[in-house]
């Protein structure tokens, strides 16, 4: 076999592949759609329970998933080439590396498929959840690699009534409930020409809709939402090319401080937030900064939760550097409780994976920063609240720590000017509706350039800012006394998902030794 028929895709898999792709590229925000999330696994599953049904290969299964993956994930992150290129011309390389970080997820998903459906000959309607849930899992815990941004479930965060089983089972739930109805629609697919089979999987399909809906309605009619504090967010809009310019500091700080004391002298916040490196540099070698920030805080009585980068000395010319956000309190105390580290890093431009972040110091900002340890939320006059810096909003379980700590709100500091206008903004943006779902919480988050937002404890999105535009909001932020199954719990229905999988492939491994 050639190496182009072994790995490329053949003709008769070129329709399945662009299918999935297709619809998988459109299935998520801003894309004001539902339909294709529930759609774009048909082609993928088909395709693999035809060649699992009439002795195929589990080859032909994972370049299935191959490239479904590679192009399913290339259309929906190519702003990967556009944030990277801010900091290196081979930007395309990361963008290309990061999908061969993916695809061969999916690849692995493809196999695991076909050979459930070759040994168990179930239905896909049961098999495709469990599996592409298992698949999701495996993404959210790959280490340094952990890339969890597009779970089928996050296809519902503009849809709240239909998202609000997040509540019982996180994101995972909600993914498995669209795998569900795409493994239904390809069984369907599959008995063609059998009304009755058809009429019943068509049915199931309804049946699981109309459960979300109905479960959706219901919680958000009686779930009581408790007023908390009026919390303002600071949108400085400093284009991201100028941001880490050191000639450009003054000017930031200046920005920054021009909106906030407009804000402080309307007197209608309990805490102000600026976004994600805010200030932008350590603030140890800017005692500037840290004078007018408590000057701000104590004048108002008003706390200052604001990004930065921070420092700790392990001897002399060995140190460890974060992205950290700090707290200014209503006295004008800096860091009277320990700053957040953020722990969760974007691979590469953060942090290069499975390397010792020291070999980076002397490229600055970049490839090196330290993984904090704090997962304590910071204490304020109305309650505790939590904070996630950027890339953290797409972990489930770091909202999780904080509400377990007994967060009674979720900030989201975060600095996306270097997606540029693409749909990264709105696609992270879309995570945090799930966050507030699943641990019935509000969330403000405070975005350099965009978008800002207010989002209740029902997955609501409110209060919208526009991208690139200084702004500044207050939004009235809500909190429940609602502690969810998935609080209680975690993310049991992927752990059971991982398993299962698991479980399955193994006995079909010994069942082919037995035979």
């Amino acid at each position: 076999m050639s190496f182009g028929k072994r790995y490329f895709p053949r003709p008769d898999e070129c329709t399945a592949i662009a299918g999935s792709a297709i619809l998988f590229a459109i299935a998520f925000p801003p894309y004001p759609l539902i339909l294709p999330a529930f759609l774009c696994l048909v082609p993928f599953a088909v395709a693999i329970a035809r060649r699992a049904d009439r002795a195929g290969s589990w080859c032909e299964a994972a370049r299935l998933g191959f490239w479904f993956g590679m192009l399913g994930y290339a259309a929906n992150l190519y702003w990967i080439a556009i944030a990277l290129l801010i900091f290196t011309k081979l930007a395309i390389v990361g963008y290309i590396a990061a999908l061969f970080v993916l695809a061969p997820v999916v690849a692995v998903a493809g196999i695991a498929l076909f050979v459930l459906r070759r040994t168990t000959k179930l239905p896909l309607a049961m098999l495709l959840p469990v599996v592409w849930v298992a698949s999701e899992v495996v993404l959210n815990y790959m280490s340094d690699l952990a890339f969890p941004w597009l779970p089928l479930g996050l296809a519902l965060s503009r849809t709240p009534l239909l998202a609000q089983a997040a509540d019982l089972s996180g994101v995972r739930g909600l993914s498995f409930c669209i795998a569900a109805v795409n493994g239904l629609i390809a069984d369907a697919w599959l008995l063609r020409g059998q009304r009755a089979a058809i009429a019943k999987r068509l049915a199931g399909v309804v049946a699981i809709v109309a459960a979300l809906a109905v479960y959706g309605a219901w919680r958000m009619r009686t779930t009581q939402l408790l007023p908390l504090a009026p919390v303002a967010i600071v949108q400085p809009n400093i284009p991201q090319e100028e941001k880490w310019q050191a000639e450009n500091q003054s000017r930031i700080e200046s920005i920054l401080d021009e909106i906030t004391r407009k804000r402080l002298a309307a007197h209608d916040a309990k805490l102000i937030l600026w976004p994600e490196a805010s200030l932008p540099g350590f603030i140890a070698e800017h005692p500037e900064w840290s004078s007018d920030l408590r000057s701000m805080a104590r004048s108002s009585h008003t706390p200052i939760l604001f990004g930065t980068l921070d420092v700790e000395w392990h001897g002399p010319g060995d140190y460890d550097y974060y992205n950290a956000a700090m707290l200014v309190d209503s006295m004008g105390v800096l860091n009277a409780q320990p700053p957040y580290r953020k722990s969760y890093l974007v691979p590469i431009v953060e942090r290069v994976p499975f390397v010792n972040p020291r070999w980076f110091k002397g490229l600055k900002y970049f490839g090196g920063y330290g993984r904090g340890k704090n997962t304590k939320p910071f204490v304020v006059s109305f309650g505790k609240v939590g904070v996630l810096i950027c890339y953290e909003s797409i972990f489930p379980q770091r909202s999780r720590e904080f509400r377990r700590e007994g967060a009674n709100l979720i900030v989201n500091i975060t600095n996306d000017a270097w997606f540029g206008k693409s749909l990264a903004p709105y696609q992270h943006e879309a995570h945090m509706a799930l966050r507030a779902i699943e641990n019935r919480v509000g969330i403000v988050r405070a975005a350099n350039t965009g978008i800002s937002a207010y989002i209740d404890p029902l997955g609501r999105i409110q209060g919208e800012t526009q991208l690139d535009v200084a702004d500044s909001r207050v939004y009235n932020a809500q909190t429940t006394s609602v502690t969810t199954l998935y609080v209680r719990i975690g993310d049991w229905l992927g752990t059971m998902a991982l398993l299962a999988t698991a479980l399955g492939l193994v006995s079909a491994r010994f069942r082919r030794r037995a035979a």
